[in-house]
């Protein structure tokens, strides 16, 4: 097949709506609001229209859409960039026809051709943070993994989601005053020092977690809330919500010296009631939990697991 034959385009703001109803149209188990779909494409600060393929035929149907990131490595982040396979979608119609094959391999060259290509970098699939929406590929999907595979990527780890209904959360208020402690909504002057993350190990303060603190800024009412130390007046943990998408829940973290004091358990409430109170959803998704904290939220208000994702990766 000619491929060339199709239209190609990025995916722009003049194209958008019509790309998130394809996407909707033809992925199963996977549904967002346009909002959110904007936020993670075109309003990202990662975001490379050069990476972004918008296959349409004749008629001007869209029969493909395919999306590439770089983002920082873990290690090495200012030296090194990680690729990520963000979208990739074949309208149901034109499947096992190669379509799928040839703007992977669109992708992979461009990539490869990038000034900001490092050495020995790695693909993945999903795992776009700050801005991502799942930690890795969902099994139930199986044709992706399926084609994910043929294209020589390889089933790593699995990660885990839980879920929370708000159903039986109270519409009460959290109490703000807490054991020598403060707890209320960060302000637009909170952020710089939060975002620093100083009272958390290095560790934390190399992650995505300081660029998704920036997120929950950006939304209005502001996501994360803060503990204050009301001896020091500094900020000695935070939680924060709805960064990837209304209703999700992460990250989050308490000075290690003041563990053990409830403070990670309320603030976790106050994000389950902000949730309740000021977000139309009705549940809230726990993403990318590791195995030894999911008893930690199971204990702690009922959450339960609702989805397993495998990360999937390969190198260049």
């Amino acid at each position: 097949m000619n491929y060339k034959q199709f239209g190609h385009s990025s995916l722009t703001h003049e194209n958008i709506d019509r790309v998130h109803q394809f996407c909707e149209d033809n992925v199963r188990k996977i549904s967002h609001s346009l909002e959110t779909f904007k936020a993670t494409t075109i309003q990202s600060r990662i975001f490379d229209p050069s990476l972004s393929v918008v296959l349409t035929e004749e008629s001007g149907e869209i029969i493909a859409f395919f999306m590439a990131v770089l983002r920082k490595s873990l290690i090495l982040k200012r030296f090194r960039k990680v690729a990520v396979l963000k979208f990739f979608i074949v309208h149901k119609d034109w499947r096992n026809r190669g379509i799928g094959t040839y703007l992977i391999n669109h992708l992979t060259e461009k990539i490869e051709k990038s000034d900001n290509k490092s050495f020995r970098m790695k693909f993945e699939v999903m795992s776009s943070a700050p801005d991502y929406w799942y930690p890795g590929l969902d099994p139930r999907l199986t044709e992706a993994f399926f084609f994910l595979k043929k294209h020589g990527f390889k089933k790593g780890i699995e990660r885990i989601n839980l879920c929370k209904s708000l159903g039986d959360i109270s519409s009460e208020r959290p109490p703000s005053a807490y054991k020598g402690y403060r707890v209320k909504r960060a302000e637009k002057s909170d952020e710089e020092e939060l975002v620093r993350l100083s009272f958390m190990p290095k560790l934390y303060q190399w992650s995505f977690w300081p660029d998704e603190i920036i997120l929950s800024f950006q939304n209005s009412p502001i996501t994360t809330f803060i503990v204050i130390d009301l001896t020091s007046e500094k900020i000695i943990g935070w939680a924060s919500h709805s960064i990837q998408f209304p209703g999700s829940f992460g990250p989050t973290g308490v000075k290690k010296s003041e563990r053990g004091r409830g403070l990670g358990k309320l603030l976790l409430k106050w994000c389950l009631w902000d949730l309740k109170t000021n977000f139309d959803v009705d549940q809230m998704i726990i993403n990318w939990v590791q195995e030894n904290t999911t008893y930690f939220y199971s204990k702690s208000i009922g959450a339960y697991i609702c989805g397993l994702y495998w990360t999937m990766k390969k190198r260049f």
